[in-house]
């Protein structure tokens, strides 16, 4: 567990300075300047420029030297060459906590990043800390500190970023949706302060009731998972990951290394640590807007009520698309509806047709009615709830009533409620309302049933210890032999087989393994033996063996400009099952990672597959297999048994400890795992050091 810092002077200083200060709001330091005037009556505020002067009615020093400290927050704002002075006398001054606003460091150019971890250790050496640089700057709402400048929305979330113009994006929407912010940290190019730092700092914020941060790349993969994994467990952490295309991924010598692209695997560890991931800003204002309500989705079983039969049926295939339930209601609650209901019958959805101002108190009757049942989790409400002021302003004044009372039984019961409303998104007084009191609304039906979806927080996984695997010693690029070898040493079956160098020990091999067998062609710089003819199938024959031998090494080592090591001949599997890819690849930031999916050589093409850390256990795996599309066919789909997936996972498993506990090897895979009720087969393998 990484230590956490200590940011009370970064978020709430007694004393400021702003090194770069001017009136020229047309600029950072303007900005800053403004706002470190405005508040200048609640802590000491110190200004420095060349110019000199006065600015909002306070002294402008023309030197750091000159100024009456100590101070405990000092924001830089000069270019880039006058940024060391000005560290080292803010230093000097008895700053604690300095933000460098400033580009042009480690992100510029290879000398930038030699003077940011300058910078950072003189700062950590003088016991502060700092953030930056080339950074938005940072919000503290209850402190009214303001180290951006600009305008930020009250509210819950703590927010923390690697993009500063994202953030402004996140601001917006925001305040679009009744929501805001407790407090907000650019880290810029992480130089000393890091995601997690700010992430471990928001979960011991009492003010911040939802943690939130757009994520690029974790200077510390390990410390960052870490900080994740402890804010999940006190609070809902939202985390909007970029980079997640093909167009971020790399290349590698393996379709685990391949598939293992660095977005996805940063999405399997926040995931595994507990907190909810999305894909825009949009889905990621969404999900604060109904985690912040502190509820959860239980059993998955939704209850709809609407006021019109169109939206009804539309929320309801909304609802089974998203892989959640529709709620079976018992007669009981049935009998409950029906004095509430006009012209329709009870059934879900409810359909409350016909309703007008003088039945308004049904929206509410039927929702607590929905909400005291036990076969109902949470209450979806579709249609035009939200605007029955537009007919009638009495009629807005009762439905803020009602608004209300639905926020008190949702309360009451511990259920969520999520309104779609097609009154415009930025509301009137009762849409206003409803967000006040915990229960969000949505203009878009697919918007609030994903929000729905996200009440369901993902469990965290706590880290395990990985089980001890043979020591091996390995070529320095192993072919499949030796790869085998290692693997076959952790207990994971294969077909017998032997390596022929000769036609003859090819009709040899072939006699000792039976038919029918599989002859493989064997070098280690051969990535895809298929596409080079270098596997052949249903060999029946030590002479067709033999023959195959002689066609295949001619085919391959033409194909391929390489010369062969040789010709595996090796039993053939019994047919049935599925293939499967398993493996394991190294990942530079967050280490080993195992991966899981549907194999064979359209593997990538499929793109079928899941992720976790490693290590990790079996019954994770097998639980986050239940994910793949294909997991059907995995269950026994058309009367056909189900694999055993439980020995699938534990083999997944060994593959990561293996990595945990061999440095040398960067990747491993079998691909394919041939999968049966009887358990399972590996029918190739790869290692990558």
């Amino acid at each position: 567990m990484s230590e956490r810092r200590d940011l009370t002077r970064l978020f709430a200083p007694e004393s400021v300075l702003l090194v770069g200060a001017t009136a020229d709001t047309f600029k950072w330091g303007g900005w800053v300047s403004r706002s470190f005037g405005e508040t200048k009556h609640l802590r000491a505020t110190h200004f420095v420029s060349l110019r000199g002067g006065e600015l909002y009615g306070l002294p402008v020093h023309t030197s750091i030297a000159d100024v009456p400290g100590p101070v405990d927050l000092a924001v830089i704002v000069v270019p880039a060459p006058g940024v060391p002075q000005a560290v080292t006398e803010s230093l000097a001054l008895g700053a604690k906590a300095l933000v460098i606003i400033t580009s042009g460091f480690g992100e510029a150019s290879a000398e930038g990043e030699l003077v940011q971890q300058a910078l950072a250790e003189e700062v950590r050496a003088a016991g502060a800390v700092l953030l930056g640089p080339n950074c938005l700057g940072l919000f503290d709402d209850h402190g009214h500190l303001n180290v951006y400048g600009g305008s930020f929305p009250s509210g819950d979330l703590g927010f923390a970023t690697q993009s500063g113009n994202l953030a402004l994006e996140v601001a917006l929407l925001l305040e679009r949706s009744g929501l805001g912010l407790t407090r907000f940290a650019s880290v810029g190019n992480q130089a000393d302060l890091t995601l997690a730092d700010v992430i471990r700092d928001f979960a011991h914020h009492d003010a911040t009731k939802v943690i939130g941060a757009y994520i690029e790349a974790p200077r510390d993969g390990v410390a960052f998972a870490d900080a994740v994994r402890e804010a999940a467990a006190v609070k809902p952490v939202v985390l909007f990951a970029g980079g997640r295309t093909a167009a971020g991924a790399h290349a590698a010598a393996s379709h685990t290394g391949n598939l293992a692209a660095e977005s996805r695997v940063l999405r399997a560890i926040c995931r595994d640590a507990g907190a909810v991931v999305v894909d825009s800003p949009g889905q990621f204002v969404d999900a604060v807007a109904t985690l912040r309500t502190g509820k959860t989705l239980g059993r998955r079983r939704i209850g709809i009520v609407a006021d019109g039969g169109g939206h009804g049926v539309v929320a309801s295939d909304t609802v089974i698309e998203a892989g959640l339930e529709m709620a079976v209601f018992s007669e009981a609650t049935r009998d409950a509806m029906r004095p509430l209901l006009r012209h329709s019958e009870p059934d879900n959805p409810v359909d409350l047709a016909g309703v007008d101002a003088s039945l308004m108190w049904n929206f509410h009757g039927l929702v607590d009615v929905l909400l005291k049942s036990p076969e109902v989790d949470a209450v979806l409400m579709s249609g035009y709830f939200g605007g029955y002021g537009a007919y009638e302003p009495k009629a807005g004044e009762i439905e803020l009533e009602v608004a209300e009372a639905i926020a008190r039984s949702s309360d009451e019961h511990c259920k969520p409620v999520v309104i779609q409303s097609m009154e415009e998104a930025s509301g009137n007084a009762t849409i206003k309302r409803l967000r006040e009191v915990n229960v969000p609304v949505f203009s878009r039906i697919e918007n609030a049933v994903a929000a729905l979806v996200r009440l369901e927080r993902p469990p965290i996984v706590h880290v395990t210890t990985a089980s001890a695997v043979p020591t091996v010693q390995l070529s320095e690029v192993p072919a499949y032999p030796e790869a085998r070898a290692v693997l076959a040493g952790l207990g994971i079956p294969f077909p017998a087989g032997q390596l022929a160098c000769t036609a003859e020990e090819a009709a040899a091999a072939f006699d000792l393994v039976g038919a029918p067998a599989a002859m493989k062609a064997v070098a280690a710089e051969l990535l895809h033996k298929t596409d080079a003819g270098g596997v052949v199938l249903g060999v029946t024959t030590s002479e067709i063996a033999a023959e195959t031998f002689t066609t295949m090494k001619h085919r391959v080592e033409q194909a391929a400009g390489l010369k062969l090591d040789g010709i595996w001949v090796e039993r053939m599997a019994d047919a049935g099952g599925v293939d499967l890819v398993v493996g394991a690849r190294r990942d530079p930031v967050f280490g080993p990672v195992i991966l899981v999916g549907v194999g064979g050589v359209f593997v990538e093409i499929i793109d079928d597959v899941v992720l976790s850390p490693a290590p990790t256990d079996a019954t994770h795996l097998a639980a986050l297999m239940k994910t793949l599309r294909a997991f059907p066919l995995l269950a026994g789909a058309r009367g056909q048994a189900p694999v055993d997936c439980k020995a699938v996972a534990e083999i997944a498993v060994r593959l990561g400890d293996l990595l945990v506990q061999t440095p040398a090897i960067s990747e491993v895979e079998i691909n394919p795992l041939r999968a049966t009720p009887a358990g399972v087969m590996a029918l190739d393998a790869r290692i990558v050091c």
